[in-house]
């Protein structure tokens, strides 16, 4: 580009953040992400187009700062348990409309945000899901007026650091036996996150995606028993999955959302009771099926170091920093 554009990446520094931050500085924009504790995050200050800076954005002085100065933003910011009672709408709703009005102030135009597939205010199966969709529905609102909005939809997104597949494959990796597992039957259609950005990057500049809701799913529709012995036999691990049935998957979520780390809600639950398949897109090209074999490399089988070296960029669009 002949003109330097800004760009701030709210939740830049997480792990879709990460890589959309790459993508954006390798096409010419100077990225701004802001974080509470940037020293977390110095893998970013590789580009010479990021500039990362501490700043808590739930601040509203401080998000009327970072704003000043950018043609466009993206929101990634989004939480899956609630620390406290009315985390969901405070992150998922009540920032949304800073962000709006900061960007009101500041003169931006441009706002790209990412929601979740199944998002939806009225009839959502969790507070996860319900609350996400009256942010998007917020968003969309404002968009008619004062802001070209566009959101996206996707469904679980995995890649190298997510928290899904290296989460479930970290946990596997030190079982032996039967693994108990809640919702078996859910449906998931997995996304390559180098699929998601690519998707986010290009419809910046494009007009004709303006007040538009974009689902992004991946090209295969798996049931999260599948995807958990697709792990478990590639990384040639002990471990069979004992499937429960719903009340004894209610009770694991009781005793889970409980324990430190949260790996398991009852809320998360009830969002696995709603099938998160796209209906009506064009679905992304890299299937989880391409993804996995790397697993064995990231998780210390050696054997398979070299093949994952070889394939792994095969299907990895941006150059990776993390």
């Amino acid at each position: 580009m002949s003109t330097q554009r800004n760009i701030l990446l709210l939740g830049g520094s997480g792990f879709i953040g990460t890589r959309l931050a790459f993508a954006l500085a390798n096409r010419g924009w100077r990225v701004t992400v802001p974080s509470r504790r940037p020293h977390r995050h110095r893998a970013l200050l590789v580009h010479p187009g990021i500039r990362l800076l501490e700043g808590n954005i739930t601040d509203a002085d401080k998000l009327r700062e970072l704003c000043a100065g950018q043609q466009a933003v993206i929101n990634l910011v989004g939480i899956l348990h609630e620390r406290r009672k009315g985390d969901f709408r405070r992150y998922h709703v009540e920032f949304i409309k800073a962000v709006v009005d900061a960007c009101g102030e500041a003169g931006i135009r441009r706002l790209l945000h990412v929601s979740a597939l199944g998002a939806d205010q009225a009839t959502g199966s969790s507070l996860y899901l319900r609350s996400k969709g009256e942010g998007e529905n917020l968003l969309h609102t404002f968009g008619q007026r004062e802001l070209q909005v566009t959101s996206f939809q996707p469904s679980v997104v995995f890649g190298k650091q997510d928290n899904f597949v290296n989460q479930f494959a970290g946990i596997l990796r030190w079982y032996a036996g039967l693994f108990p597992l809640a919702c078996p039957d859910s449906k998931l259609q997995p996304v390559y996150v180098g699929d998601l950005v690519e998707k986010i990057v290009t419809a910046i500049d494009d007009p004709d995606s303006h007040s538009k809701r974009y689902q992004v799913c991946g090209p295969e529709v798996f049931t999260l028993r599948q995807i958990l012995e697709l792990i478990i036999d590639t990384l040639h691990l002990p471990v069979r999955v004992l499937p429960l049935g719903k009340g004894l998957s209610r009770l694991q979520a009781v005793v889970l959302q409980i324990l430190p780390g949260k790996l398991f809600t009852m809320d998360n639950y009830r969002s696995l009771q709603t099938d998160n398949v796209c209906k009506d897109c064009e679905p992304c090209e890299t299937s989880l099926r391409q993804y996995l074999p790397g697993l064995a490399a990231m998780f210390g089988n050696k054997r398979h170091y070299d093949q994952f070296r070889k394939n792994y960029p095969s299907i990895d669009g941006t150059e990776d920093h993390s």
